[in-house]
């Protein structure tokens, strides 16, 4: 039988793994070898290419949700924002988000993907959100009749958000996060609707 002949780098790559287990003492210069021999550490993937986070939300929507001005429970519009930043989605006002138009000029570029949700009383919902890894917030809109003030918007970091997931309970005229994540700005004080 004829000997096998190996290509040069073979039995190269082969002595530098050898080495690099005898010269753990020298660290760097097993990562040397390794390189001499053409294999290299692939460079880490940029943060855009990673997968989409997934976000656990959950809306629990109260039987007295969105009361009108006889105490009537009504259906609530609520719209999941995808953001870049938060800060131009905590600056706008409420009735910009009244309309589609509007609210997309006062969030400009940091708008990723908006999604609109309608719940009835009683209704409890539990989604998979998809966050583009460009989004760096969840941002969360309820469309009340008689908001409270500062009660119908919330926005969570998307790392957190990913991690622990979003419960919003969601009432007669405000919303609030009950576990998992928290908002980025919470208050947790009683409110009574006007």
């Amino acid at each position: 039988m004829a000997p096998v002949r190996l290509p040069l780098s073979l039995p190269g790559l082969f002595l530098a793994l050898t080495l690099g287990g005898c010269a753990g003492a020298a660290g760097p210069s097993a990562g040397g070898l390794l390189e001499a021999a053409g294999l290299r550490k692939p460079p880490p993937v940029p943060e855009a290419q990673l997968a989409p986070r997934q976000v656990a939300l959950r809306l629990h929507a109260a039987k007295r949700l969105n009361l009108d001005a006889r105490g009537q429970p009504l259906a609530l519009v609520v719209r999941v924002y995808k953001l870049r930043q938060r800060a131009a989605f905590e600056q706008t006002p409420y009735s910009a988000f009244l309309s589609p138009q509007s609210e997309r000029e006062a969030l400009g570029a940091d708008l990723v993907e908006v999604r609109e949700l309608t719940l009835v009383p009683g209704q409890r919902l539990e989604l998979n959100e998809k966050l583009p890894r460009e989004a760096g917030w969840l941002g969360v809109v309820a469309l009340f009749h008689s908001p409270l003030p500062q009660g119908w918007r919330l926005a969570f970091a998307a790392p957190e958000a990913e991690q622990a997931g979003v419960t919003i309970g969601l009432h007669a005229c405000v919303m609030r996060a009950s576990a998992g994540a928290g908002p980025a700005s919470a208050g947790g004080r009683l409110v009574r609707c006007q």
